[in-house]
């Protein structure tokens, strides 16, 4: 399924809001953006301000968005861990790309003094925002040591009229790549696509593991090769489906600060190369998709996909050394978390000091190329009584079993950009001596009562 057939099918269930009336790009956008996601629907923005283009967003935000997306049913990813091992499937079996000669991105092209930024419908989010910002577009990127075509979301503050910036963290592919075209000194080339498939944007989206192509895992998420145009200024290659592609070079010699708000509902700044637009190529009606920044739920459930792999890791790496683990949920969701997440255990303890061992372990992992303390603020430790995936239930355990201060422990380290971060550590289980007196009341087989079949008779 590509991205428009997506926006037809939810359209089809009730699920898309048409806004007819012109709407400004600054402010106006997002602010209608964002109520529509709280009314759990996608918007059309049928007139933009300045542009020729509709505008659309709030596509994916749920899982159940991601499998329709993918042609499941739209309860396909409600089990735990379904999604994940869904991606880890892809992974293990990617389906390689096909290249096609021409495909609807290409029936139309802008080049030279017709190329204006101000044409796409790219809004301003926050009073804060240094720049418009396109929040929805996937960068292609060649790594020139591996040879495999690199893709990811990055951020792009628009500069000019044919300038933009493409930005990236510091431990990202991206980053990889232009630290090696800086030491080659060769041009750096990148395109852009926006409105590509559910299936390429949730593996753009998954920290896949190193040298793995994630336009072929996209393949394998939805059952068919991801087909593939070659740009018009360059060898990058992009979805032949995709509603629109930006064609760029990149200037490693300058960058540009700029900030935006980030998925955690703060500001978030960084410096990136300026790049130079080459070429516009998009569909004959395209659409252009637009992603709520900050904390939006398209945003941040896209964004927690970095971390799918985040729990399987956690159990392997430490299951053997800690068998009273009994399961391992990893919450990455900001409205609850901020911009860092919690790890949360259930243990069937044997000792008071194994839930302090099992959190400095957690804390001492790294996550591919991230050290914990960057990701997870909190690692809570509970009994196998509560409910790891309902976190009303953990809160509980911390207010009802914390009844120490060495139950809890609070340290600083530093993130990537030198900023301090708190990690905290709580072991919310019930202290070995007052297990009796902290049970839980509960009803004797519970499970074998059905109030319906009361209510027939």
């Amino acid at each position: 399924m590509n991205f428009r057939e997506l926006v037809a099918e939810l359209d089809s269930r009730g699920d898309l809001l048409c806004v007819r009336k012109e709407v400004h790009p600054e402010y106006e956008l997002p602010a209608l953006l964002a109520l529509a996601e709280k009314r759990g629907k996608a918007c059309r923005f049928e007139r933009v301000a300045g542009s020729s283009f509709p505008a659309v967003g709030a596509v994916l935000t749920s899982p159940n968005r991601w499998a329709v997306g993918l042609g499941l049913s739209s309860g396909g990813f409600d089990e735990p861990n379904v999604l994940e091992q869904t991606i880890a499937d892809a992974v293990a079996a990617p389906l390689a790309a096909t290249v096609r000669e021409s495909g609807p991105v290409c029936e139309v092209v802008i080049d030279g003094d017709d190329i204006d930024t101000a044409s796409l419908p790219v809004p301003r989010f926050f009073a804060g925002d240094s720049h418009r910002f396109i929040t929805a577009g996937i960068g292609f990127a060649l790594n020139p040591e591996t040879g495999v075509q690199n893709a990811g979301f990055y951020r792009m503050p628009v500069i000019g009229p044919r300038t933009v910036s493409v930005s990236t963290g510091p431990t990202s592919d991206l980053s990889r790549i232009y630290n090696l075209h800086r030491e080659r000194g060769t041009k750096l080339q990148i395109a852009v696509a926006v409105g590509v498939s559910p299936a390429l944007q949730i593996a753009a989206a998954a920290d896949l593991p190193a040298g793995l192509s994630d336009i072929d895992v996209a393949g394998s998420l939805q059952r068919a090769p991801v087909e593939l145009v070659k740009c018009r200024t360059s060898d990058i290659l992009v979805p032949a489906d995709a509603e629109l592609v930006i064609e760029v070079t990149v200037d490693l010699d300058t960058s540009i600060e700029n900030t935006m708000g980030e998925f955690g509902d703060q500001y978030g700044t960084t410096t990136s190369p300026v790049a130079t637009i080459n070429a516009i190529t998009h569909r004959n009606d395209a659409m252009f998709h637009v992603i709520m920044a900050g904390m939006g739920r398209e945003h941040n459930e896209l964004g927690r996909l970095m971390c799918y792999r985040l729990r399987g890791e956690i159990l392997e790496s430490l299951q053997n050394r800690h068998p009273i683990i009994k399961d391992v949920f990893t919450d990455m969701t900001p409205p609850r978390m901020g911009m860092r997440g919690q790890i949360t255990v259930s243990v069937d303890k044997t000792d008071d000091e194994q839930p302090r061992q099992i959190i400095e372990d957690i804390y001492s992992l790294k996550f591919g190329r991230f050290p914990l303390s960057m990701l997870i603020q909190r690692v809570v430790v509970v009994d196998t009584d509560v409910n790891i995936r309902d976190h009303q239930d953990i809160e509980w355990a911390i207010a009802s079993r914390m009844n120490r201060a060495g139950q809890f422990a609070v340290t600083e380290s530093q993130t990537g950009r030198g900023a301090t971060v708190t990690r905290l550590g709580c072991d919310a289980t019930a202290p070995m001596e007052q297990r009796s007196a902290l049970r839980r009341p509960e009803i004797p087989a519970v499970g074998q009562y059905d109030l319906d079949r009361y209510l027939a008779d």
